[in-house]
C-alpha cells in the first residue's frame, strides 16, 4: 500500500484535504478499526476516483474505475477470488491474441507484489497494470465477485430545520388523517408562491382538509391570525425561516407551533428519507461526537460502547418498538460524561432523551422502561467494574441487582438482561471458544489499552509480573497465548521462552514478545529463542489483534473452526440474530428440526443469505424464524455465498415476528 505521506502531501497540495479532514480521518480510523483509506472514502472526504487520480498521479500509471461496468469474464477468470483477496487485485481487460492481463493494484511499485504476481501467472502471459485505491479495489470483488449491491454515494442533504418523527408518531398522523374532527381544524398555509400554495390546498382538501386559509407573506399572516386564529400553521420552511424575527413574531404571539415542508418533489418521487435513515445518521453523529469526547480514555470508550450494546439488545429483547430502542441508543453514549448532558439540551428529538436520563420518577411515581433499562445497565457495569469476579456467577448478578429493582415491572427487565449477559457469554464462544491469554509483563496493568482490548475481544485475560509465577501458572491451568516482555525481573522474557518450547507440553503454545527497546539484533534473538512474533511498545491495538487471531488459528485450526451448538428452545433464532447483529458478527448458522434443514449467513450483523430446501433469500429466512424446535449450530465465516437478502436485520425480524404471529392465529 503507497505510503500515506505521498497522498497526504498530493491531496492538500492541491486543496482536496485539509489537516483536519485527515485528523478526522485518522481518529475514525482507529474507532473503527479500518486503514486510513477506507476511512477518507467513508466520511465522504475522498470518493474512489479521487483517490485513485491520486494515485496515478503518485505512481505515473493510468487509474482505472472499478465499479460503472463489471469485468469481462475472459479477465476475471483467470483471477480466483482468492488471487484478488490475497493479493489485493482486480482484473480489468485480457487480451487473448497478444495474451495480456491487465490488473488494478494499488501500488504498482512493491516490486515484492509484482513478482509474486509474475511468478503466480503463466510465464509466457505479460501483465500490465493500473491504478486504483484499495477501499475501491475491495469494494469491487465485493461487488462482483461476492454479489454484493453497489449503490453510488448520494449525499443527505438536510435543510437548517428539521426533525426526526419516529414511526409511531407517523401512525399517529395517519390516524389524525381519518379523524372527522381533526380535518375541520383551521390550517394557515404559508407559501409565497402562488402555484405552489394552490397545488398544496387541492391535495390537503384531497386528505379531508378543506379549512385551508393561504397567506403569501408572514405579514399577511400575522394579519389572518388577528382576524381568526387557525389551528395550525403549516409554513414552507426553506422560504420562511424560523429563526427570523418576523417569524418569531407569529409563533410567540399566538402560540402557534409550526410544521415546515421544503421539498415535495423526492416524497412524489418515493425518494423521502425515511425515519430509519434519519435515525441512523442522528445516532451515528452522537457516536461521533462522543467518541471524540473521551478519544483519550479506552476505558471509557470501550464501557460506553458495552453500555450501548447491552441497551440495544435488551430493548429488542423486551420487544421496544424502533423509537424506544434508539432513543435508549442515544441516551447510552450521552450518559457517558459531561458533555453528554450538554450535548442533549442541545438537540432536539422525539425520544425524550432527558426523562430516559433523569433519575427521577414521574407524576405516577414510576420511571419510563427506557430509563429502567439504562438504570439496570449502568448499575451492572458498575459492578463489574468493581468486582468483576462476582459477575461470573449469574445468580449473584441477580442477588445485586435485584436489590435495585423492587418495582414487578423491572423485575422482568431484571431477569430479561440475565438472559441477554447469558447468550452473549456464550455466543462469544462463536470466535473464541474459551481462549486464555497470559499476559507477562511488569509494565502493563488491567487498565491499559492491550488488555483492554483483549478483554473486548473476547479473551480471558491473566496478567503476572515475571516468569517464574507465569510457569507455574502455565503447567496448572489451560494457556492459548503468551506475550511477554524481554525485559523482567530475574529470567528475561527470552529465558521464559526457551524454557517453554524445551519442554513438550508447552512447545505448542504461540509466543509473542513485547518490549520498548530498539534493536534489530534483538528482534532476531527473540525468533531463534522460539517466539512467533516480535511488536515494539507502544502497540498497535488493531495489529496485535490480528496477529492473535492468526496465531490461533496455525496452532490450532480445527479447533477455530469448531463454534457452538445450542437448542432452538434454549435460544430462539431471534435473540440469537440480535446478539450475532450487535456483535457484528460474522457467521454461518445451521439449523435443523424435524429432518428439515436451513442455514442463515450473517456477515458484519447483516443477513445476507438464507434457505431452507429449494427456497432462499427472504422467503427462507422467514421460514427458519417460525422453528421453535431443533437444535442449531453457529460457526465463523469468511467465504459468502452471493447475497441472497438486501432488508436491513431490524427490518427482517419485524418481518419475520408479524409473519409468525399471523401462522400461530
Amino acid at each position: 500500500m503507497v505510503n500515506i505521506s505521498k497522498l497526504k502531501n498530493h491531496f492538500i497540495a492541491g486543496g482536496q484535504l485539509t489537516e483536519e479532514q485527515l485528523r478526522q480521518a485518522e481518529d475514525y480510523a482507529i474507532t473503527k478499526g479500518i486503514n486510513i483509506y477506507e476511512a477518507l472514502v467513508f466520511l465522504n472526504i475522498l470518493d474512489y476516483e479521487t483517490l485513485g487520480k491520486g494515485l496515478a498521479m503518485i505512481h505515473g500509471k493510468p487509474y482505472h474505475t472499478l465499479l460503472i461496468n463489471p469485468p469481462p469474464d475472459s479477465a476475471k477468470d483467470l483471477v480466483p477470488l482468492k488471487f484478488a483477496v490475497r493479493w489485493k487485485i482486480f482484473p480489468i481487460d485480457y487480451d487473448a491474441e497478444k495474451d495480456i492481463l491487465t490488473l488494478a493494484l494499488d501500488n504498482p511499485e512493491d516490486h515484492i507484489i509484482i513478482e509474486k504476481l509474475r511468478n503466480i501467472f503463466s510465464a509466457h502471459r505479460q501483465l500490465m497494470f493500473v491504478v486504483a485505491s484499495r477501499p475501491e479495489i475491495n469494494k469491487a470483488i465485493d461487488v462482483y465477485y461476492k454479489g454484493q449491491s453497489y449503490v453510488p454515494v448520494k449525499n443527505l442533504d438536510l435543510p437548517e430545520d428539521f426533525s426526526i418523527v419516529s414511526p409511531e408518531q407517523d401512525s399517529r398522523k395517519e390516524l389524525s388523517l381519518e379523524d372527522k374532527t381533526c380535518s375541520q381544524k383551521k390550517i394557515l398555509l404559508l407559501e409565497p408562491d402562488r402555484a405552489r400554495s394552490s397545488a398544496l390546498q387541492t391535495l390537503l382538501d384531497r386528505e379531508g382538509y378543506s379549512n385551508v386559509e393561504p397567506a403569501y407573506s408572514t405579514e399577511e399572516a400575522i394579519r389572518i391570525c388577528e382576524e381568526n386564529l387557525p389551528e395550525l400553521l403549516l409554513v414552507n420552511g426553506r422560504t420562511f425561516d424560523s429563526q427570523t424575527s418576523r417569524f418569531k413574531d407569529i409563533t410567540h404571539k399566538y402560540g402557534l407551533s409550526p410544521v415546515s415542508f421544503y421539498q415535495f418533489a423526492p416524497i412524489l418521487l418515493g425518494q423521502e428519507y425515511s425515519y430509519r435513515k434519519m435515525s441512523q445518521a442522528l445516532i451515528n453523529l452522537v457516536m461521533f461526537f462522543m467518541k471524540k469526547s473521551i478519544k483519550e480514555d479506552e476505558k471509557q470508550l470501550q464501557e460506553i460502547l458495552t453500555r450501548a450494546r447491552y441497551c440495544k439488545l435488551l430493548a429488542l429483547r423486551l420487544n421496544l418498538s424502533p423509537s424506544q430502542v434508539d432513543g435508549l441508543i442515544l441516551a447510552a453514549w450521552l450518559s457517558s460524561n459531561k458533555f453528554g448532558k450538554r450535548l442533549t439540551r442541545l438537540i432536539t428529538t422525539p425520544y425524550h432523551l432527558n426523562k430516559i436520563l433523569s433519575t427521577d420518577t414521574d407524576e405516577g411515581g414510576t420511571k419510563s422502561i427506557e430509563a429502567n433499562i439504562l438504570k439496570l445497565v449502568t448499575k451492572y457495569q458498575f459492578i463489574k467494574n468493581r468486582e468483576p469476579e462476582v459477575t461470573q456467577n449469574i445468580n449473584q448478578v441477580r442477588k445485586l441487582l435485584d436489590q435495585q429493582s423492587s418495582p414487578p415491572e423491572t423485575k422482568a427487565i431484571l431477569e430479561a438482561f440475565l438472559r441477554v449477559i447469558k447468550d452473549e457469554e456464550f455466543l462469544k464462544k462463536v470466535d473464541h471458544p474459551s481462549r486464555h491469554i497470559l499476559v507477562v509483563d511488569p509494565y502493563v496493568s488491567q487498565e491499559s489499552t492491550m488488555v483492554l482490548r483483549l478483554m473486548n475481544d473476547g479473551y480471558k485475560v491473566k496478567l503476572l509480573p515475571d516468569a517464574k509465577s507465569a510457569v507455574k501458572v502455565i503447567i496448572n491451568s489451560e494457556v492459548d497465548l503468551v506475550i511477554s516482555e524481554i525485559s523482567l525481573p530475574e529470567t528475561d522474557g527470552i529465558g521464559f521462552c526457551r524454557a517453554l518450547r524445551k519442554n513438550a507440553s508447552t512447545a505448542h503454545i504461540p509466543f509473542i514478545f513485547l518490549t520498548a527497546e530498539e534493536s534489530e539484533r534483538l528482534a532476531a534473538e527473540c525468533l531463534e529463542a522460539g517466539a512467533d512474533d516480535f511488536l515494539k511498545k507502544p502497540i498497535d491495538p488493531d495489529l496485535l489483534s490480528l496477529k492473535i487471531q492468526r496465531l490461533m488459528a496455525n496452532r490450532s485450526p480445527n479447533k477455530s473452526k469448531e463454534g457452538i451448538n445450542g437448542s432452538l428452545r434454549e435460544m430462539n433464532i431471534t435473540d440469537m440474530i440480535q446478539n450475532l447483529s450487535a456483535g457484528e458478527k460474522n457467521v454461518r448458522i445451521m439449523l435443523d428440526s424435524h429432518d428439515k434443514k436451513g442455514q442463515i449467513y450473517i456477515r458484519n450483523g447483516e443477513i445476507v443469505h438464507a434457505y431452507i430446501g429449494s427456497s432462499e433469500g427472504e422467503n427462507a429466512f422467514y421460514k427458519l424464524m417460525s422453528w421453535e424446535e431443533g437444535n442449531f449450530r453457529i460457526v465463523t465465516c469468511s467465504d459468502f455465498p452471493q447475497h441472497s437478502i438486501r432488508g436491513s436485520t431490524m427490518s427482517l425480524l419485524m418481518e419475520g415476528a408479524r409473519q409468525a404471529d399471523e401462522e400461530k392465529e
